[in-house]
């Protein structure tokens, strides 16, 4: 018989939360392995998913079958909220004029709910409608990384951004101002990674880890009847997948917001794509990256930009002060990494032996 030890040790399931997202197992694990789990993935959204459910041995028939209700409610999300789809509703939206008011699906409007709620909460720190901006920095799907936009540039983007220029009734969404446009890209992976959950779980299967370009949520054990164990990634830009810290999650979405996932570096030096909408640039401080704890992956999704762009001190003092949300904030300087976290999170957190 194992003992206490030798389990924890065999159901170390590690999945790193992050750009590089993987599963790393010992030997040991391959061969002692308690219950059986069904994993299959793919691409979407411009990045790739991945799905587990554990105690469950599926047919690859069955399994291709339920890959398949996966992908269709993929699909349904991308289609409202990908601006890289011309005529997906976010895209059919930023071309509509000023005052007429725009039909939403369930899904839009969903994201839409959070995300101004979200906005609101966290003092404009998050802002859907920064599309402009994004591309105007290269960022974008209409813009190319090259020299930084001049100060007058980012000043005549930063007069149509802000989720005050939106309006959403009964009816729909409608302009106010008539150059303000969305992009979800900071909300829709969570957001779909609890979809693709709800699909699992209507199937019938309650222990299940879904994850979308290292946003994920987890819900009951995995396969060695333990909460799942996930990594966060080293924040660094060149360093192979790397765990710095391990958590154990069993009903929670987790997601993290960092500067090493899409950035440039040129004269000016390191630009990274998190924006904060209170200046038009990118987030200036030591903070490398975020990683946020929530009920649901679309709240830890939004809220991990949030707190990227308050950076540490402000962010702490912000997430300390809401209800079901833990945070690890992991700052670079010159002697290394510096981590501060909550005190749920701290409690989330697991040796690895």
């Amino acid at each position: 018989m194992l003992s206490k030890e030798s389990k924890f040790f065999l159901g170390m399931l590690l999945v790193l939360a992050g750009i590089g997202v993987w599963l790393a197992q010992s030997p040991m694990t391959l061969k002692h392995k308690s219950a059986p789990v069904t994993s299959f993935e793919g691409e979407t959204m411009g990045t790739t998913y991945e799905v587990k459910i554990s105690g469950t041995a599926l047919s690859p028939e069955e399994s291709a079958v339920l890959q398949t209700k996966v992908e269709q409610e993929l699909l349904a999300v991308n289609v409202a909220m990908s601006t890289y789809i011309s005529e997906s509703e976010i895209s059919r939206f930023n071309r509509l004029a000023e005052g007429d008011v725009f039909p939403v699906s369930e899904r839009f409007r969903e994201v839409l709910v959070r995300s101004f709620e979200i906005y609101e909460q966290s003092n404009r720190s998050f802002d859907p409608t920064l599309g402009p901006l994004i591309n105007l920095w290269g960022f974008g799907e209409a813009g190319e990384k090259g020299e930084g936009p001049s100060e007058v540039e980012i000043q005549e983007v930063l007069n149509r951004v802000g989720m005050k220029w939106l309006e959403l009734s009964d009816a729909g969404l409608s302009k106010i101002e008539s150059e303000v446009e969305i992009n979800l890209s900071a909300i829709a992976k969570g957001y779909g990674v609890d979809r693709v959950a709800e699909v699992l779980m209507r199937e019938g299967y309650e222990d299940i880890y879904v994850e979308i370009g290292g946003e994920l949520l987890c819900r009951g054990v995995n396969g060695f009847e333990i909460p799942w164990r996930i990594g966060v990634q080293v924040p660094a830009m060149d360093a192979a997948q790397q765990a710095m810290q391990v958590v154990a999650l069993e009903d929670q979405g987790l997601a993290t917001s960092g500067d090493y996932r899409n950035y440039v570096v040129d004269d000016a030096g390191l630009r990274h794509h998190i924006l904060d909408p209170r200046t038009g640039r990118p987030a200036k401080h030591t903070l490398a990256s975020v990683s946020v704890l929530a009920e649901d992956c679309m709240t830890a999704d939004a809220v991990a930009t949030a707190l990227f762009v308050m950076g540490t001190e402000e962010g702490m003092a912000w997430v300390e002060a809401q209800e079901g949300l833990e945070a690890l904030f992991i700052d670079r300087g010159e002697d290394g990494y510096k981590n501060t976290a909550t005190d749920g999170f701290k409690a989330a957190m697991i040796a690895v032996p």
